[in-house]
């Protein structure tokens, strides 16, 4: 969608989920956002043996249970030349082929690096590391267009496409990196995205495409950000997405204004890509949340005060004008941590104080406030 401040999306999905529902109405049903999980760890949980339950206490399948729960989206990342299967494609479309067989939508999301990238980390992937920028942009329309034909070959072609994976400071480092307002920086920085939004709506014209930053609860950032990348013409993309971690990006005061000041600039739906909030204060080490940074007011650590995490985020999104609020993903919300019969650490990504999931694979509050 250009930014001309239209109100709407022509692409079906998107503009169900914008419907406007009548507001007198006592009947009226409230409006289902297109709420989702991050599940890129998912095979490494199942590997190491962790199952995953209903309610009731029956076994379930991970993707089966986020149906069931009302989830409408799964997101996985992708790297340019990983190590492993962690971040690989040949991964990416086994998991998209299992969010297929269920009806879940399939999101993508390009770190465009060999390994993870945020606002500190944008490394060029080894393989550029010499090139020009001319030849990057090359490299990037290229890896893109072959990376959507082999999701496209496997018949899970993705109804979502992130750019780039929080890059509020540019991606492609040094050549793509944005951190003043340099017009040498912003107009190499553009010229990358362009490369790679061009392959995009050439490669899979209907997939709607995600711009990512990190910088959900800070509103001068995101108007900097934004005011300098209409004035260096970074205008093609069809949704903004942000990451909220109350840890790093403060209160929902803050996040608040930040949504208001991206759907104020931009005239476009807003996403949030990346949130995710501690259900417990144990610590099960190497914790991504620290437990004694993360909590908001009214919101303690426990399962109530996730799910009332959830239910309060929601109630947000959905007064955002003109229904710009489409959904809240949640990073890692299957990834468990899983321990052996004696105790022992088999797996652990980090995320086990705040998952959806409780450390025995069975659903919490939060699992089914977020399919509301």
């Amino acid at each position: 969608m250009e930014l001309n401040r239209r109100e709407f999306i022509s692409a079906s999905a998107i503009t169900a989920a914008l419907t406007v529902l009548p507001i007198n109405s006592a009947q009226a049903k409230i409006r289902k956002l297109k709420n989702g999980i991050d599940i890129s760890w998912l095979p490494d949980v199942e590997a190491a043996g962790a199952k995953f339950f209903t309610g009731t206490g029956s076994v379930i399948d991970p993707i089966r249970l986020m149906k069931i729960s009302g989830i409408s989206v799964g997101r996985i990342r992708v790297w340019v030349n990983p190590e492993g299967e962690n971040g690989s494609i040949n991964r990416a479309i086994k998991l998209a082929k299992r969010l297929k067989q269920q009806g879940i939508e399939i999101c993508i999301d390009f770190h465009f690096s060999d390994t993870w990238a945020d606002p500190a980390h944008q490394s060029i992937p080894s393989a550029w590391s010499s090139d020009s920028l001319s030849q990057l942009k090359t490299d990037l329309s290229q890896y893109i267009s072959s990376a959507l034909y082999k999701f496209r070959t496997a018949k899970v072609t993705p109804q979502w496409v992130q750019l780039g994976n929080e890059i509020s400071n540019g991606f492609l480092w040094p050549l793509g990196k944005i951190d003043s307002n340099s017009a040498e920086q912003w107009r190499s920085f553009v010229a990358l995205y362009k490369s790679a939004t061009k392959a995009l709506r050439k490669a899979s014209p209907k997939s709607q495409s995600i711009l990512h930053l990190d910088c959900g609860g800070d509103s001068s950032k995101l108007q900097w950000w934004f005011s300098m990348a209409e004035q260096y013409g970074l205008t093609d993309y069809d949704v903004v997405g942000l990451s909220y971690y109350s840890q790093w990006h403060g209160s929902f005061s803050n996040l608040r204004a930040g949504l208001s000041t991206a759907v104020e600039l931009t005239g476009k739906p807003v996403l949030i890509v990346e949130t995710a909030y501690p259900w417990t204060v144990r610590k099960f080490g190497d914790d991504v949340l620290d437990v004694e940074k993360s909590g908001l007011a009214n919101l303690p650590l426990t399962e109530v005060g996730q799910a009332n995490y959830v239910k309060q985020f929601q109630s947000m999104m959905r007064s955002l004008p003109k229904n710009a609020g489409l959904g809240i993903w949640w990073w890692e919300g299957l990834s468990r941590q899983v321990r052996a019969n004696n105790g022992n650490v088999i797996w652990n990504g980090g995320m086990g104080n705040s998952t959806l999931v409780d450390n025995n694979g069975r659903p919490l509050k939060s699992l089914t406030e977020l399919g509301k």
